[in-house]
């Protein structure tokens, strides 16, 4: 691990290294410069000068500007390693030691426009350095009184003006200009210098805590020094060689540029992935875990299904060897499914299809459907509404008038009631008087749902004559057997919805069916052949039941009879 990250230590040197290096050598500040000061003293040609502190040049001339009175140093730059200078630049001149020359030294700034050779530094930009043994010469005689002189003076001119006295002691003492630049920095760092302390505390008991180990530091820092100092020599070369090498990783690091830039969206991929992907690995061993039991269920259930698989193989091998020619059959299959749907085989052109081009097979089917549906159950104002309803009982059957009513009461009893429609206890024109006849009378008066008590009316049943009367219409019908009860819903009232009944029909090649005491056997032959000729012929004649009928015309009896036989279950 530790060579790991030394490795990345280097790289990242080398790689620093490289573009410091390149820059340097795209961005070049050699040439020529002008340097203006209030006051010289101690500068000469020849002298050094310094950027940051690191010698870049030499001082090539000291003049005279006669229109300002400043100082003007010309510099020659020689050795640009710094890169250039910009328009915040500044310089001040410096003594090399106590008793020693002066030198100038300049910070080439990092914002503004790139000052170009022959550019010159305004004295805005500059200081200069008061020595020390000035200062002392000052309190010796005569130098003090001359001193004292000048202060007067002085301070008799700058009177009234403060503001130049104060630019001019900021710009001959480069002390203060310094103090102010540090103290605003430390005004506009509170914060972070109060976090400093705070975090300096923390880290001066974690060292006071781990006294060994930064004693062992110290040590093997030592150790280090040493053996670092045994190899110069080695460092020497390996630093002369140093620039060749960087040369050398250029197209290297190129290319690594390139492959990051390349690789950065796959990264903020994956950062952005990242809490997602240690959710997983965090889930991941519970998961795990929780589902060993269900692996080991499914290993014991293998060593079941081993031998189900085994048992069903030949079962397999048949299912094979009949799939084998099955794609044929299901080649023809979609073909067939295609036509059906496909409008181009449609009959006839239809506007009511897509397109107007016709219905499909597919199509006419589902629309088939759909009409019937609506067919018999539309929808209306007041909900949906069955438009055809069929039973099939001897009782419920026929259409329902008063007198059929009071008749059926008289014939089956208190069972007739099931074919009433029950909306309620109240049915009138059935057990009251009918509001739209009140003179009517009541045909099954008191009559109620089954197991339920009917409502008090004074209205009377119908009378004997009216009784009469309805059997002589009922026996003008032909009876019917007497078919399996089917759901208890027909109408009751005036009239009902018509329904067939069973019968059969005995011929000399179909079995004869029982029939009701009094009705005759149906032909099913001359039957059918009766109603195609009345139908086609337009006959219009009726029979009662046992009459005969003429070969051109059948009689609606005969008609019923024949839908009952054909309808019967």
């Amino acid at each position: 691990m530790r060579r790991v990250l030394l490795s990345g230590v280097l790289l990242a040197a080398a790689a620093a290294f490289v573009f410091l290096a390149a820059g340097a050598s795209k961005q070049s500040g050699a040439g020529t410069y002008r340097i203006e000061f209030d006051n010289a003293f101690g500068l000469v040609a020849g002298a050094d000068l310094k950027v940051s502190g690191v010698p870049a040049g030499t001082i090539a001339a000291i003049n005279l500007d006669p229109r300002t009175l400043h100082a003007v140093v010309t510099v020659q730059v020689t050795k640009p390693g710094f890169g250039q200078f910009h328009s915040d630049a500044n310089c001040e001149s410096r003594p090399e030691s106590l008793i020693g020359e002066y030198y100038v030294d300049c910070n080439p700034g990092t914002s503004g426009r790139v000052l170009k050779a022959g550019s010159t530094i305004p004295v805005t930009d500059t200081q200069s350095t008061i020595p020390a043994d000035l200062l002392q010469n000052i309190m010796r005689l005569p130098y003090r009184q001359r001193f004292e002189i000048i202060v007067n003076e002085l301070g008799a001119a700058a009177a009234a003006r403060g503001g130049d006295l104060q630019a001019a002691l900021q710009r001959a003492v480069p002390a203060l200009t310094e103090t102010d630049a540090l103290l605003n920095l430390l005004a506009n760092d509170s914060t972070t210098l109060q976090n400093l302390t705070r975090d300096s505390n923390s880290v001066i008991t974690a060292l006071a805590n781990n006294s060994k180990n930064v004693n062992r530091f110290i040590t093997e820092a030592d150790r280090t020094a040493v053996a670092t100092a045994t190899q110069q020599a080695n460092l020497r070369g390996s630093l002369a060689r140093l620039p060749g090498l960087l040369e050398q990783l250029r197209p290297t690091l190129a290319q690594l540029s390139t492959t990051l830039t390349a690789n950065q969206p796959v990264l903020l991929n994956l950062n952005q992935s990242a809490g997602q992907l240690n959710r997983l690995f965090t889930d991941l061993p519970a998961f795990s875990r929780s589902a060993r039991p269900a692996i080991k269920s499914l290993g014991q259930a293998s060593v079941t299904g081993k031998v189900a698989v085994t048992a069903a193989q030949p079962t397999v091998r048949d299912l094979n060897a009949f799939a084998k020619p099955t794609p044929e059959l299901a080649g023809n299959l979609a073909i067939v499914l295609q036509d059906l749907d496909t409008q181009s085989r449609a009959v006839e052109p239809d506007p009511r299809s897509p397109g107007g081009k016709g219905f499909s097979g597919l199509q006419a089917l589902l629309w088939y459907v759909f009409n019937q549906t609506l067919a018999v159950n539309a929808y209306g104002p007041e909900g949906h509404m069955l438009a055809v309803d069929a039973f099939f009982d001897p009782k419920c059957s026929p259409y329902a008038t008063p007198a059929s009513i009071a008749l059926m009461l008289k014939q089956y009893g208190s069972s007739y009631r099931q074919c009433y429609s029950w909306l309620g206890p109240n049915q009138p024109g059935v057990n009251e008087t009918d509001p739209s006849n009140p003179g009517a009378p009541v045909p099954d008066p008191g009559g109620a749902p089954p197991g339920k008590p009917g409502p008090r009316t004074s209205a009377s049943r119908l009378t004997a004559a009216e009784i009469q009367a309805a059997q002589t219409t009922a026996a003008s019908r032909p009876k019917t057997t007497k078919t399996a009860q089917t759901p208890k819903s027909s109408s009751a009232g005036s009239s009902s919805t018509s329904s067939t009944t069973t019968t059969s029909a005995s011929t000399s090649s179909a079995p004869a069916t029982p029939t009701v005491p009094g009705a005759p056997p149906v032909n099913l032959k001359a039957s059918v052949g009766q109603i195609l000729a009345g139908t086609v012929g337009g006959g219009t004649g009726t029979s009662s039941p046992g009459a005969s009928s003429s070969p051109n015309s059948a009689s609606p009896g005969q008609a019923q009879q024949l839908l009952n036989y054909l309808l019967a279950p």
